[in-house]
């Protein structure tokens, strides 16, 4: 692993922030092992919520190292943390998960200070082939090797603090290339794989899915605007302006797969093995989605690009953590890569579905009676009803694909685990939706495109709620910031509720005019 990226997962986990006022994680970490009585004093450790704060007596939003040790240097939470340690997991209240967590983030500090993590130092005659740090026990080397590591090492930080005063940094560079054909030359493994450490550092410095987000909201939102202000009054003179729009959506698009096959190049594995991973690639199927479908339809093609930015805003949330681990074994099998592909996939499309319906119920409400008005919606409402079709397809299938996987890692098809159910119940939802015109009193527009919007519900829940809320082999356990979105969503859903009844109201009204 760079130390680019072990800098950026230390910063996360302390400060939970991508930087740390102007400096970049790597400036951070190096001022934190230059520096240490200094940092010791530095309030920019995250505390828990205001309330657990002040049980803790710490500062909020942020405190310091120091402040959790008394003025004899003893541990302020320790019995508190030993006593939550001990604890059955169930039995664990709020207070108890936040010292956990804070008892974390003082043990990382610990390390940091005492020259821990950073395994830089390989040794060639350790047939465990394991990299030390300087703080480690260094008796393990020769003497020669020994020496050098512990000079270089200090000989380095030495520079470093007077080249914050000189403001030259070629000495400490100069070391950092010996050390560099030290790790080489020792490294007999070989466990230094450069392309995929330059890959990977690009990867952190292109901050491809930031990017991405932010340019899926601007190009989105002002394709979004112009497909409304086509709908009231279509203007021939905005067609280079659309066609410029899509363009650069479809430049963003190609950059997010860029961004998802790098992951994928870096880590070894197919990237949607985690709940970031996953709602990344759910990011790209439904601009994919909105790409498909909006081919003759700028609008479908705005709202995919638009909640695509949406999906990357929620990955972007502190409780989603982006790092690159290694796969458990369970999730080894090759059947992951084709389940969860499909799978998620299915919920690209799905949201396409959500925004249609959403958007027709808008035009059914505020769009004045007409033939033109009444085309639009039913252009829309087929395309909707095209989506959910794909994405009820891929969730069928990618059920399947779940059973075989089931089988192979837990030795049975099907268990009636959360995941499996919400699975098996979003399956059933979506066929009653995309069937209902079968049946022939609830055929109509206004009914298939609310269903669509609150069918969403059922997604929304085997995704997020079963994993972080219910119990079972699926599940990552609560996480901050979760209830919060949740709190939201239901928020949006109590307003489409709203939107759905005045848009019944006003087809209502529409029906009985006619009638007379």
């Amino acid at each position: 692993m760079p130390i680019n990226t072990l800098s950026s997962e230390i910063l996360r986990k302390l400060h939970k922030e991508q930087t740390l006022g102007e400096l970049n994680s790597d400036q951070f970490l190096l001022g934190l092992i230059a520096m240490p009585q200094l940092w010791m004093q530095v309030p920019f450790l995250a505390s828990p919520d205001k309330n657990v704060a002040e049980k803790l007596q710490l500062s909020h939003p942020y405190f310091s190292y120091r402040d959790v040790f008394d003025e004899k240097g003893n541990y302020k939470l320790l019995l508190r943390v030993e006593e939550a340690y001990h604890k059955a997991p169930t039995e664990r209240n709020n207070m108890d998960k936040e010292l956990m967590k804070l008892d974390e983030q003082i043990n990382i500090m610990y390390q940091l200070l005492n020259y821990g993590m950073l395994n830089i130092f390989p040794n060639s005659a350790d047939p465990t082939h394991t990299w030390y740090t300087p703080g480690d026990n260094l008796s393990v080397f020769s003497t020669q090797d020994s020496v050098f590591i512990t000079q270089s090492f200090n000989m380095y930080l030495s520079e470093v603090n007077q080249s914050l005063k000189s403001g030259n940094w070629s000495k400490p560079d100069n070391l950092l290339q010996t050390l560099k054909e030290f790790q080489r030359t020792n490294d007999v493994v070989p466990l230094i794989n450069e392309s995929k450490i330059k890959a990977e550092l690009d990867y952190n410095r292109m901050n491809i899915f930031n990017l991405s987000k932010l340019l899926y909201f601007i190009f989105g939102g002002l394709l979004l605007v112009i497909a409304f202000m086509q709908l009231i009054n279509e203007r021939k003179q905005l067609k280079p302006i659309v066609w410029l729009l899509i363009g650069a959506i479809a430049t963003v698009f190609a950059f997010h797969t860029f961004g998802i096959g790098l992951r994928w190049y870096i880590s070894g594995y197919a990237p949607w093995s985690n709940s970031y991973e996953t709602m990344v690639y759910v990011a790209w199927a439904t601009v994919l989605a909105g790409i498909i479908f909006g081919r003759k339809n700028t609008l479908t093609f705005a709202l995919g690009a638009l909640f695509g930015g949406v999906i990357l805003f929620v990955s972007s949330l502190n409780w989603m953590d982006p790092e690159i681990g290694q796969l458990v074994p369970v999730l080894k099998s090759p059947w992951l890569m084709f389940h969860v592909a499909v799978i998620v996939a299915a919920y690209g499309f799905f949201g396409i579905g959500f925004l249609l319906g959403v958007v027709n119920m808008c035009l059914m409400i505020f769009s004045p009676k007409s033939e033109k008005s009444t085309l639009r919606i039913k252009e829309l409402s087929i395309i909707n009803s095209m989506s959910l079709m794909v994405g009820l397809a891929l969730m069928t299938i990618g059920t399947f694909l779940g059973a075989i996987w089931a089988n192979e890692s837990w030795g049975r098809y099907w268990g009636w685990d959360p995941k499996e159910t919400w699975a098996l119940i979003t399956v059933i939802i979506y066929a009653i939706v995309t069937h209902i015109h079968l049946a022939k009193n609830w055929s109509n527009k206004w009914l298939f495109n609310l269903l669509s919007v609150f069918a969403f519900a059922s997604v929304i829940m085997t995704f997020l709620g079963v994993n972080y809320f219910l119990s079972g082999m699926h599940s990552y356990g609560q996480t901050d910031g979760v209830d919060k979105v949740f709190i939201y969503i239901v928020l949006a859903f109590v307003a489409v509720g709203v939107l759905g009844f005045f848009s019944y109201r006003k087809i209502s009204n529409n029906k009985r005019q006619t009638e007379k």
